[in-house]
């Protein structure tokens, strides 16, 4: 599935391929493991601008199995269910940085929030994020910090936030 926004592309796939050299780069940059698994719960939003991916996010919906996240958040993560909402995680964040951050994360998470809230019913979405990167998803994505920092031993990273946000009320 493909729509245009702007200048951009945006796609929801089954691999992790098309946007493999954006994330190698973004991670091992800061030495970070990119070892992200794609499940059969996951789906690859890319953004792409001339045929070029410039963004690209992983997103996994709540399974029986969980969510990475759960790895370190797992208290956090069940009063979420506990609750009664329904959780999908993003991972494998990544925007080349000659892009403008805000016009890439606004063609991704249209198909973000299409994908998660319309048609796989989730309420909220959560995302471990080490913590000099968490103020921009909450300024521009409207994410708030629930718990860390903690250790990610998923990416290498020795310090990661679980930021949170509800769906229900956009």
């Amino acid at each position: 599935m493909k729509a245009v926004f702007g200048p951009y592309t945006v796609a929801i796939g089954k691999s992790l391929a098309p946007s493999r050299a954006l994330i190698a780069d973004r991670y091992w940059r800061k030495g970070y493991t990119p070892n992200h698994i794609l499940t059969s719960h996951g789906a690859v939003i890319d953004v792409l601008l001339d045929g070029n991916v410039v963004g690209t996010v992983l997103v996994t919906l709540d399974s029986p199995r969980g969510l990475s996240a759960d790895e370190g958040y797992s208290a956090e993560l069940d009063s979420i269910r506990g609750a009664g909402h329904k959780l999908a995680e993003l991972s494998r964040f990544a925007i080349l940085p000659a892009q403008t951050t805000r016009s890439v994360m606004a063609a991704m998470f249209h198909f973000v929030y299409y994908y998660t809230y319309l048609l796989n019913d989730v309420t909220d979405l959560v995302c471990e994020v080490i913590p000099r990167h968490a103020a921009a998803q909450k300024r521009i994505l409207g994410f708030q910090q629930i718990a860390g920092p903690r250790r990610c031993n998923r990416v290498g990273a020795e310090a990661a936030v679980l930021l949170h946000r509800t769906l229900e009320w956009l």
